[in-house]
This record gives C-alpha cells, sequence and structure tokens, in this order.
C-alpha cells in the first residue's frame, strides 16, 4: 500500500477489505495484544517558528521547511 496511484487509499480495500470508507488505515493493530510499557518516556517533536519558512500539512503528514542560514539535521 501507499498513497499514490494505483495503491493509493482509494485502492487500499482491494488488498485490505476493511479499509473501505472511512477506515482507511491497512495496519491492524490488535488491542488485545497491545501492552503498556511503562519505560518508554513521552515521545514529542518541537521545532524553532522562527526559523521555519513553510509548514505543509499535506493530510498525510506535515512538512515543515526550514530557512537554509540555519544548519540543521
Amino acid at each position: 500500500w501507499g498513497y499514490d496511484g494505483d495503491n493509493g487509499p482509494d485502492q487500499w480495500h482491494k488488498n485490505y477489505p476493511s479499509a473501505k470508507g472511512r477506515h482507511q488505515s491497512p495496519i491492524e493493530i490488535n488491542n488485545k495484544e497491545v501492552h503498556y510499557d511503562r519505560s518508554l518516556l513521552p515521545w514529542f517533536a518541537s521545532y524553532d517558528p522562527g526559523a521555519a519558512k513553510t509548514i505543509l500539512n499535506n493530510g498525510k503528514t506535515c512538512r515543515v521547511v526550514f530557512d537554509d542560514s540555519f544548519d540543521r539535521s
């Protein structure tokens, strides 16, 4: 599965019937097999909004484009 052309969201239901309509994720998470791990720390992401030239949300991901004058990785 993917996001473009013949393997995009409109096609997912062909290989994953439960992905039809509003149930689009082909990833199956079985709640009965999920276990909370107390040793994991909270995850977060941050950025310097002063260095961000554009912030794009295309519906499947968010992309931040930074000013090239900053050294970033």
